[in-house]
């Protein structure tokens, strides 16, 4: 395996651990209540048409938040490594 794919894989799995870490707490639950209530809502209020194209105009901006938050994630990793350089932590 490659380095690129072994830093890849490790820091997908560190993201992993973070997005399970938040789905334990207090506002993660908050939200997912919402999105219960939202979907149900959908459920009832709509044609099943109708929620079929609103589950596609969530899909889009869901997939786009998804790739940036692992983007942004991976270049906090990166930032911290500079940094940590910078200050001389680090060799």
């Amino acid at each position: 395996m490659s380095l690129k794919k072994e830093v890849d894989y490790f820091t997908g799995q560190l993201l992993e651990k973070a997005i399970k870490d938040f789905k334990g707490t207090e506002q993660s639950r908050l939200l997912k209540e919402k999105l219960d209530r939202m979907d149900i809502d959908c459920g009832t209020m709509f044609t099943s048409d109708q929620r079929e194209f609103a589950e596609e105009c969530f899909d889009l901006p869901l997939d786009f938040s998804g790739a940036q938050e692992e983007y942004v994630y991976r270049q906090g990793l990166k930032d911290c490594v500079f940094l940590l350089k910078e200050f001389g932590v680090l060799a």
